[in-house]
């Protein structure tokens, strides 16, 4: 049972802004109670074939606590020709949600031939809800939450004929996948490869970059 209690006080980054200090534009209080668990079984049959044989499986549910996103850069705007120099602050997501796991795993481990043969596999799927990714956003760093599932498979075999002389294997296949209508932005690709968009920084004292037409530009 784990019980997260987090206060965070949000003091933007700031950019050329009036004043002096940093002062706090807000206070997030969090908490969570979680339980999580843990349930595993071994089998250890007697077979014709195999020395030794083990046979397990495993089931985990898992958590990690939320929090808060730092608040966006405060940017002073200046243009040309006049303006009224408003503050423009980027919104982030205030807070990211905890994370969760139900992991299963099943496997295998043998020995054959008085021990000169040696064979495990295993299989395994995570279901994640929430699954807490950083994204880096102008000049800090904030956390999404996706929901995700992970899928796979590994095998392992060493087989010694001869005093000295080993031969081995191993081998996997992993399946990753984000869930259906779950989308961020490609920070480190804004215009995802259109050639009729570029990057542009509206104002020098901008944190954020923009994307705008090319003819535009």
């Amino acid at each position: 049972f784990t019980d997260d209690r987090k206060h965070f006080t949000d003091i933007p980054s700031e950019v050329l802004a009036q004043g002096w200090g940093y002062p706090s534009v807000g206070v997030v209080d969090q908490e969570w109670k979680e339980w999580t668990s843990r349930l595993a079984a071994n089998w250890t049959p007697k077979l014709d074939f195999t020395d030794q044989t083990l046979i397990y499986g495993s089931y985990a549910h898992g958590y990690k606590a939320g929090g808060a996103n730092p608040p966006g850069a405060v940017l002073l705007k200046i243009c040309l020709g006049g303006c009224d120099g408003q503050i423009v602050n980027p919104i982030h997501p205030l807070t990211f949600a905890p994370e969760f796991i139900d992991a299963f795993e099943a496997g295998t481990k043998n020995t054959l031939l008085d021990g000169a043969l040696t064979f495990n596999a295993t299989s395994f799927f995570y279901n994640y809800k929430g699954y807490q990714i950083s994204e880096i956003v102008d000049r800090t760093s904030i956390n999404l939450n996706y929901d995700a599932t992970v899928k796979g498979a590994e095998v392992e075999t060493s087989w010694e004929p001869a005093p000295g002389l080993k031969f081995s294997f191993s081998g996997g296949y992993e399946d990753t996948r984000v869930d259906n209508g779950q989308k961020a932005i490609d920070l480190m690709d804004r215009t995802a490869g259109d050639p009729d968009w570029v990057v542009s920084k509206p104002f020098i004292t901008q944190a954020s970059n923009c994307i705008m037409p090319a003819s535009v530009v």
